[in-house]
């Protein structure tokens, strides 16, 4: 699903980078995730547009879109 990031929160658990994402899908409702640093790209930012990757309904991967 296409989305853009509303806010983007970095926190550490145990030494391990992980972020809190708010975003607004194609369907205008605002969600959030939680994932460690290696499941997403490098410096999020919000209003990045951004792929959200789900299985089953859990987020388990964000990578951004680039311009055409």
């Amino acid at each position: 699903m296409r989305a853009v990031l509303q806010a983007v929160q970095p926190y550490e658990l145990h030494g391990v980078r992980y972020y809190q994402f708010q975003y607004v899908g194609e369907d205008g409702r605002p969600q959030q995730a939680r994932l460690s640093h290696d499941m997403t790209y490098a410096d999020p930012q919000p209003g990045d547009a951004v792929e959200i990757h789900a299985i089953l309904g859990i987020v388990d991967r964000v990578t951004r879109v680039e311009a055409p």
